[in-house]
C-alpha cells in the first residue's frame, strides 16, 4: 500500500493583485468625489441662505506726508461698499487729532451718508493747520453703518493709521524744497577756476609770441 502525498502551495498571482488594487482605488475615488460633491452642495446652500450685507472699506489719506506748521493739511476719508447690499445710515467719525496741535481751517472732522449703493464709493474731506513744528500723530477714523434702513444692527470698522507725520517750520520746509540757484552758480564759477585760468594763460602767452614774431619780421624786412 502506497500512501501519495499532495502538497498544496499557495501561488501568488499578480495580476489579480494589481486587479483588486485597482478596484479599491476606484471606490476610494468615487467616495472622495461623492465628500466632495456634497461638501460643495453645503457650502452653495449655506451662501443661497445668507443674505446679502453691506461691507464698508475705508481708506484715510492726506495731500501731503510732510506737514508744515501753520500751513494747510488737507484729509480725505474715503468709504468703499464692497458688498451686495447699500449701507444705511453711515456716520464717520475722525475727531482723534491731539487738540492742542492741530486747527480746524475748514470742513468738519465728522460727516454722514443717508446711503452707499454696493459697488460705490463715498469720499469726505477737511481741512485741518498743524500749530507747532515736531511730529503729528492721529489715530484710524471710525465708521459706523446699518445693514437695514430701519434696522437696529448696526457695524462699526475702522480705517487705516496714518504714520507720523513730520511737521516742520516754514524755514525748514523752503530749505528742503527751494531750488539752489544760487549754490548752484557759485559752484560753477569754482569749477571754472582749474580749467578757465590755466586756458587763459596759454592764450595771453600765444598772443604776446605771435606778437614778438610779427616785430621779428619787420625789423629783417627793413
Amino acid at each position: 500500500y502506497k500512501r501519495q502525498v499532495v502538497s498544496t502551495q499557495s501561488t501568488w498571482d499578480p495580476g489579480k493583485t494589481t486587479k483588486r488594487r485597482n478596484l479599491t482605488a476606484v471606490r476610494m475615488g468615487r467616495v472622495f468625489f461623492l465628500v466632495a460633491f456634497l461638501c460643495l452642495l453645503g457650502r452653495l446652500e449655506c451662501k443661497q441662505r445668507e443674505p446679502p450685507v453691506a461691507h464698508l472699506l475705508v481708506l484715510k489719506t492726506v495731500n501731503s506726508y510732510v506737514a508744515v506748521a501753520n500751513r494747510n493739511l488737507t484729509v480725505s476719508i474715503s468709504l468703499y461698499n464692497l458688498g451686495k447690499s447699500p449701507a444705511y445710515n453711515v456716520e464717520v467719525d475722525d475727531t482723534n487729532w491731539p487738540s492742542a496741535g492741530v486747527k480746524e481751517v475748514e470742513g468738519s472732522k465728522k460727516a454722514s451718508f443717508e446711503k452707499i449703493m454696493p459697488h460705490s464709493n463715498q469720499t469726505h474731506t477737511y481741512v485741518v493747520s498743524p500749530l507747532l513744528p515736531g511730529e503729528l500723530t492721529t489715530s484710524a477714523a471710525t465708521v459706523e453703518y446699518r445693514l437695514e434702513s430701519q434696522g437696529e444692527e448696526i457695524k462699526m470698522v475702522h480705517s487705516n493709521t496714518l504714520p507720523v507725520l513730520p511737521v516742520l517750520t516754514s524755514a525748514e520746509y523752503e530749505k528742503r524744497n527751494t531750488k539752489h540757484y544760487k549754490e548752484l552758480f557759485t559752484f560753477f564759477l569754482l569749477s571754472l577756476i582749474p580749467v578757465g585760468l590755466p586756458a587763459l594763460m596759454y592764450v595771453t602767452a600765444k598772443n604776446k609770441l605771435q606778437a614778438l614774431q610779427d616785430k621779428s619780421k619787420k625789423n629783417k624786412q627793413q
